[in-house]
């Protein structure tokens, strides 16, 4: 019993000692704590084989959503070039994930 007891434990905490250890994809001016994190396996751009990968969704969000007017467009264009300097050829496979796109 008491075995069994260990393993259920090890698997249980796995998951967590595994997310707690993946790097997340985030604005890098982020102070706070992302309000939502998002952990899917993926193999991104320069990955040699998929693996979990932690996102920092909030961040991308208004990449992601439709620009109501120009202006917001125009905003929207600058932020994700600014993301595109940041995260590079890594941002489309991070908003295709976002998206639940499969590419």
């Amino acid at each position: 019993m008491c075995k069994l007891a260990a393993v259920l434990l090890l698997v249980w905490l796995t998951p967590t000692i595994a997310a707690a250890s993946v790097p997340c994809i985030q604005n890098p001016n982020r102070v706070k704590a992302c309000p939502n994190l998002l952990y899917r396996v993926a193999q991104l751009p320069q990955m040699s084989a998929p693996a979990v990968v932690c996102i920092c969704a909030t961040d991308f969000a208004p990449l992601l959503q439709q620009p109501g007017d120009d202006t917001e467009k125009v905003k929207q264009n600058m932020t994700r070039r600014q993301m595109e300097v940041i995260h590079g050829d890594k941002l489309q496979a991070v908003l295709d994930i976002l998206q639940r796109r499969n590419n």
